[in-house]
Parts: C-alpha cells; structure tokens; sequence
C-alpha cells in the first residue's frame, strides 16, 4: 500500500472518529460508500485498522481508544499541533480538487492574488541557516517599489496570509507579506542568531501588526446571537472567553492590544457588535463610526 493512501485513510480515521464513536465495522462501512475511500482502496484488515491506531498517535497525537462494552473506538485526547492540523487540511484539499475535476463546478475558489508561497522554501532556508536575504518589495500603500537586505527571523500567517518577520537593518524587526516579495536572492552572507521570540511577541497582537505602543488590556464585546455564534465557532483571538450568552446577546472577553487591525475588525461588525469595556476603545469605535456616517 502506497504512503498516500496510508495518509488518506489515517485522515479518513480521524475524520470519522470525530464525528463520533464508531466500531471497526462501522468505520469501513463509512469507507465502503465513501467514493474517494472506494477508488484508493482504503478499506483494510482490522490487524491494520490497530496498527493505524498506534500510528495516528504517534504521527498527528491522537489518542484513539477502544470501548470494550460497546465494541467502539472514540478519540480520547486530541493533542493535534497546528502545523499538522494544517498540513492534513491542506491534503485534503488538494484531494477534494483531485476528485472535482470529473464533477464540473463542484468546488468554487475565491478569486485572490497568489499568497506569495512559493517563497516559503527559500525564506525558511534562510531563517533556518541564519543567512541573510534580498528582494524587491512592493508596498502596499503607496505603491511602490524597494530593495531590502534583511535577516528572515520567521514566517507567521495572519488573516489567511503570509508574512516574513525580519530584522531590516539598526534592529528593526519588521513584517513582509510575501505575495510582495519579488526576486528573492538568498545570499551567502551569515548573521548570528537574533534572539527573538515571534509567539511571546504577537500573543497579545490580533493580526500582524506589532511593535506599536499599545498596551494588552481587557476588552469585553457584547455581540448579537446571530454574529456571537459565528464567533464562537471561529473565535478572533487565542485570549477570547465566553462569558455569558443567552437569545438576546453573546459575550466575551479578550485580552489584547487594541492595534489598527484590531478596531478594523471590529468596525467590519458594524451593529452586531458593541464594546462594553474598555471605554477608551468604545470611543474611539464611536468616533470611527460617526466619521464614516459624516462621508455620506
């Protein structure tokens, strides 16, 4: 059996098992009517079904016990890290393109410029060898153009996209969305490494903006039901905590930097969202919003 398919049903596995506890019949009577599980022939032997137990939690950290009563398998712990979590999307994204190629217009992409990914080896070469980097950048708000020689400290993801955080000279850290990067060089110049934590320095931060003089503070938002689901589900920040909901409103609580991305965020909730504290925050969303209502 190929390793693509060894992945494929690991993820069919994890997929199945989530949705709830199901026995070893019952997971290949899911894969017998599943047309992808059928064209990769991802129905196995139950001695495979327990090596890719023990397997699953080794690879991706899912534990997957049996319960013996009732003859069924269910995910004890669930300690999938992020990249993998990620990487298993990923895959089965690029499966379900595979499969809508027979199926017309199964599947509808937004339309967005290319995210700068094929960048991503290069500049990770760098950061891990501590080597520097050249490229042309194309800034974002006055449209032009620069030539950077920078030391790459990592790439982070904000808002579905990339973005490299370096050193840009005087030890100035700055971020570079990479569909904005053009002609990347990588030099053969080294740097020494550059002590700096990118998960301490944006764990207070909404998306990429940093280094600003706002200080983390609490927020409390108060949203309608309607939106406060949605939050739930997809929550803005990793601080968000539910405090309370009920049918008229959802709340929740956040401790964050109230950066530029932040309160834009917040604006783009327009009536569905109120800030309750803090008070310096709920004016100036007032003030922002008066302002937008003075252009009409």
């Amino acid at each position: 059996m190929s390793v693509r398919q060894t992945i494929k049903r690991h993820y069919k596995i994890i997929s199945l098992l989530r949705l709830r506890a199901m026995s070893y019949e019952e997971v290949q009577e899911e894969m017998n009517i599943d047309p992808d599980s059928i064209e990769e022939s991802l129905m196995t032997s139950q001695r495979t079904f327990q090596r890719d137990i023990l397997d699953i939690a080794s690879i991706y950290g899912i534990e997957i016990v049996s319960d013996r009563s009732k003859s069924k398998y269910f995910i004890k712990d669930d300690l999938e890290e992020t990249h993998s979590q990620r990487l298993r999307e990923n895959f089965e994204i690029l499966n379900a393109i595979r499969l809508s190629k027979s199926l017309g217009n199964s599947l509808v992409f937004e339309e967005r410029r290319s995210l700068g990914t094929q960048n991503m080896a290069g500049l990770l070469h760098g950061i891990e060898n501590n080597i520097k980097v050249k490229f042309d950048y194309h800034k974002f708000y006055d449209d032009t153009d620069s030539k950077r020689e920078v030391m790459p400290i990592a790439l982070k993801e904000a808002r579905n996209r990339w973005y490299l955080i370096a050193e840009d000279g005087d030890t100035i850290i700055k971020n570079f969305a990479l569909d904005r990067i053009v002609s990347l060089v990588i030099t053969e110049i080294k740097f020494k490494p550059i002590l700096y934590n990118v998960h301490q320095e944006f764990k207070d931060t909404f998306g990429i903006i940093n280094g600003t003089d706002e200080k983390p503070v609490n927020v409390l938002l108060s949203f309608t039901p309607r939106e406060g689901r949605y939050v739930e589900s997809l929550p803005l920040h990793r601080s968000q905590k539910l405090i309370s909901k009920d049918d008229k409103e959802y709340q929740f609580t956040y401790f964050i930097r109230p950066t530029y991305d932040f309160k834009m965020e917040l604006l783009s909730y327009g009536d569905q969202v109120k800030i309750v504290e803090p008070r310096s925050l709920q004016n100036e969303i007032r003030e922002q919003l008066q302002s937008a209502l003075n252009s009409y």
